[in-house]
């Protein structure tokens, strides 16, 4: 999905409208500290601080601090590519005509000690195809016709069509294991039920979330902590404070400029992150121009922005396809570059209106990141005039089609190109919230045959076709990946995030 960066506890209470409160909550501005030099950690527990804002439905979360603590996934991906690992599915078969996967469960517990079995599949996969409670994931679910329980863990899933290995697999990797009878949203509200490494102990969501060794985990010897403990902090400031003094061993999802002052004493750890996407709404003036859409996308000056935004951290995309994806074309970095000279050319051949309206999110790094842009845009004779806005109304008004632009973050696509179309602002459909009944047909075209091509050449043709209409259309632009960041002291090992940006706590543990 096409996303606004993770909502921080100060947005969601600033859109509340009661910041002043947090501002003065114990649980927020200082978060417990306790001036225990060691955080909290006592060989067998850990204390981490977010400024994030935590719930537990898998199905439409963007909590990834802690999800993949609740919860197991079909497969997972061994870190740093996409070999797959076995997780909650123990053996699958992809069948020779590439319409269905036949998948064996583990022997494996959810929380309760119940068995996990083929029917939580079944009812998982409907909840998935259901446009109203599917969440994130009805798009990826799109070429799943129905889900049979063959025995009591074995399940058989049929396609509408021929489907690309990679696509399954990335399915599989971001399909959770839940019990069918709390596989709802409102059932998941509060609480988690899952079968991940970790458990809810307790949540206040003013102050903490505790999370305790899971017994029933099938990865034996896994967590290898006991308990680990999030505490909420307002800001980031406050966060590295309590770092940097002992109060937590660790801040998850710092802000770039972070970096240099930590640098020194704590490890600082990189994840995949995501990517900053500028987005132009061609359902309406002036972004209809297609050739007015195609001048601006060569006035964006991505290192600059990476140099000065994200302190020399991320790379440079042209399209929301992160770079490592097998439809990455790093050629168009060239081919596309920054280059104001033919950005002007190509406007005053545009024609059209020289005028709009950027949408600024409350996100770290967004007013300088669109300030870099209006500036060079005002170099080639267009005027951008930025318009700060609140994180829940800078959203709700992105998911309704109603800006003219902005920066909005996409997530990674995987091993399969394919997945771009999964961004609200990328749907192959009049659902997309920037092109609406604009789409290009060709577009519908390339990311089908992205998702149905089985074979490497057929891969191959689909993929560069998939890139050509993407930046041929334009209303999609690459800037740059958006690295996560988290401090750590140096006793601590075995942090990980992985390919969807979500902590991988299993193996963490200090010494």
């Amino acid at each position: 999905m096409t996303e606004l960066p993770r909502l921080s506890r100060r947005s969601l209470l600033v859109s509340a409208g009661v910041a002043g409160i947090a501002a003065a909550t114990p649980g927020l501005a200082g978060c417990g500290a306790s001036g225990d030099p060691t955080g909290g950690a006592h060989g067998d527990r850990l204390t981490l601080g977010t400024t994030q804002i935590m719930q537990f439905d898998p199905y439409q979360t963007n909590s990834a601090l802690h999800i993949h603590s609740f919860y197991s996934y079909l497969i997972d991906y061994a870190p740093g590519g996409y070999r797959t690992v076995p997780a909650g599915a123990e053996k699958w078969a992809i069948g020779s005509d590439f319409r269905s996967v036949t998948i064996t469960l583990r022997a494996a517990k959810f929380h309760d000690g119940r068995a996990i079995g083929a029917e939580d599949v079944v009812a998982g996969v409907k909840r998935a195809l259901d446009p109203k409670d599917g969440f994130t994931l009805v798009q990826p679910s799109e070429f799943i016709k129905k889900a049979t329980a063959v025995d009591k863990r074995t399940v058989r899933i049929d396609f509408h069509y021929a489907v690309a290995e990679g696509i399954v697999l990335d399915w599989m990797f971001s399909f959770p294991l839940v019990p069918a009878d709390h596989n709802s949203g409102a059932a998941l509200a509060n609480k988690p039920a899952g079968s991940g490494p970790f458990r809810l102990v307790d949540y206040d969501p003013n102050r903490r979330l505790r999370l305790s060794r899971n017994p029933h985990y099938w990865d034996k010897g896994k967590p290898r902590l006991k308990e680990i403990e999030f505490r909420f902090f307002q800001d980031d400031q406050a966060m590295v404070s309590a770092l940097q003094s002992g109060d937590v061993d660790g801040a998850t999802y710092l802000e770039f400029n972070d970096v240099a002052q930590l640098k020194d004493q704590f490890t600082v750890a990189q994840g995949s992150g995501r990517m900053d996407i500028f987005f132009m709404n061609g359902g309406m003036p002036p972004f209809d121009n297609v050739k007015l859409r195609q001048a601006l996308a060569r006035a964006i000056d991505r290192e600059k922005i990476i140099k000065q935004v994200r302190f020399g951290i991320g790379d440079p995309v042209y399209a929301p396809i992160m770079p490592g994806s097998a439809g990455f074309d790093k050629s168009y970095l060239t081919s596309h570059a920054f280059d104001l000279d033919a950005a002007a050319r190509l406007l005053k051949k545009a024609g059209g209106e020289r005028t709009a309206t950027a949408a600024v999110s409350s996100d770290p790094g967004a007013s300088q990141m669109m300030q870099i842009i209006q500036d060079d845009f005002k170099k080639i004779g267009f005027d951008l005039t930025l318009k700060p806005m609140e994180a829940t109304a800078f959203l709700n008004d992105l998911f309704a089609g109603k800006l003219q632009c902005c920066v909005a973050n996409q997530p990674n696509t995987l091993q399969s190109p394919g997945l771009v179309a999964r961004g609200r602002a990328m749907l192959p459909s009049q659902d997309n919230v920037m092109m609406k009944n604009q789409v290009p047909q060709s577009y519908i075209d390339a990311v089908h045959a992205c998702n149905t091509a089985t074979t490497t050449a057929a891969q191959r043709d689909a993929y560069a076709q998939l890139n050509k209409v993407i930046v041929d259309g334009a209303w999609a632009v690459g800037i740059a990946t958006k690295k996560s960041l988290a401090g750590l002291r140096r006793q601590i090992s075995g942090y990980a995030v992985d390919q969807r940006d979500y902590l991988i706590l299993d193996n963490l543990r200090t010494h």
